[in-house]
């Protein structure tokens, strides 16, 4: 089959591997009809997840459909559409058994290397899943591709947070990050009535697309955006801030943007292993914060796919490139440029 492989760091290429084969009773395989490029798929280019096999395939967002199926699996059979999480839980675990998955003794990552399972990735024209029944979603007849791949991650990570995050309705809410995270983060909060949502960054283009989805644009390369949400509330803060960066000035915003007794939720990927805290003030003002840390995918994309059928979510705005799977490493270019917002992968 052809693959996105990673060859080394700042380096992939499209190239032949292997087909994928059952390994274990609750397998499946899947062939790839749609997958696409996630901003965490950069982090393996730029050296921030080891224990790569070189030319290894990647990435882990995608929808298709089963092929074979092992004869542990009770709720697929070849010929169903699904979507896959890109978090491989156990389900046997301790936390799995409370729907922790996101905390599972196991955590294995689709295309993420030896040190989260050691499976092979989704940007390929075949996928194995493990655990399928845990793991898989079956997709609505209804509902396009594009509609639901990014169910296994980035969509279903806006629902995640904004539930840790406890919005309330009437809410201020501040989301620091316009990326695809941020704006999916923006329309799920949405759907909590607050009575406004700011968004920063620094992208004109972005924070144009935030707007466009009835946020309050502050482009931080113009203006103090903590200055901006304390004047807009009575020099308070917003209720609620989620940060969406996985950078320490990014977080520092969030802190200094939330009011007294309000609450910071952090879903952005942070591998910084310190930080100046400071923790007396936030002590002092009461600040609650919630730390999002890997998305509990299998307990919240039921509500996500929900979301997107009766229309509240549209995902496919996000899309601003489609290209064959022979061009993907053109697309990561252009992601990784910021010159594409998502970028969909057709093996």
């Amino acid at each position: 089959m052809r693959a996105v492989l990673f060859h080394d760091i700042g380096s992939i290429h499209v190239g032949d591997y292997p087909d994928p084969a059952l390994v274990d009773p609750g397998d499946v395989i899947v062939k790839v009809d749609t997958a696409a490029i996630c901003g965490s798929d950069l982090h393996l280019l730029h050296g921030r997840i080891p224990g790569m096999r070189p030319d290894s395939p990647i990435g882990h967002e995608f929808v298709g459909t089963i092929t074979q199926a092992g004869p542990d699996v009770q709720r697929f059979k070849p010929g169903d559409r699904v979507v896959g999480s890109f978090l491989i839980a156990c389900g046997r675990c301790w936390f799995c058994e409370r729907h922790e998955y996101s905390n599972c003794d196991q955590l294995w990552v689709l295309g993420y290397g030896m040190f989260t399972g050691d499976l092979d990735g989704a940007q390929a024209e075949y996928v194995r899943v493990p655990i399928a029944d845990l793991n898989l979603h079956a997709v609505d007849a209804s509902l396009s591709d594009e509609q639901v791949v990014f169910a296994g991650d980035i969509l279903t990570t806006g629902v995640y947070i904004c539930e840790r995050a406890g919005i309330k309705p009437g809410d201020t809410v501040a989301i620091v990050g316009a990326g695809p995270v941020g704006l999916f983060t923006l329309m799920n909060a949405r759907a909590y009535a607050p009575e406004r949502i700011f968004v920063v960054d620094m992208a004109a283009d972005r924070l144009k697309m935030a707007e466009s989805l009835g946020a309050i644009p502050l482009d931080s390369t113009k203006v103090n955006p903590v200055v901006e949400i304390q004047r807009a509330t009575g020099e308070r803060g917003a209720d609620v801030v989620i940060e969406c960066v996985g950078l320490a000035p990014a977080f520092t915003t969030a802190l200094n943007s939330v009011r007294a007794g309000g609450t910071v939720a952090v879903i952005g990927v942070h591998s910084d292993l310190s930080y100046d805290f400071p923790l007396g003030e936030v002590w002092r003002r009461g600040v609650t914060i919630v730390m999002g840390a890997t998305c509990n995918v299998q307990e919240h994309w039921d509500k996500a796919l929900a979301l997107v059928k009766e229309g509240t979510v549209d995902p496919t705005i996000l899309i601003t490139h489609r290209l064959p799977l022979e061009d993907a490493v053109e697309g990561y270019k252009l992601f990784e440029a910021h010159e594409a917002l998502k970028v969909i992968l057709k093996p």
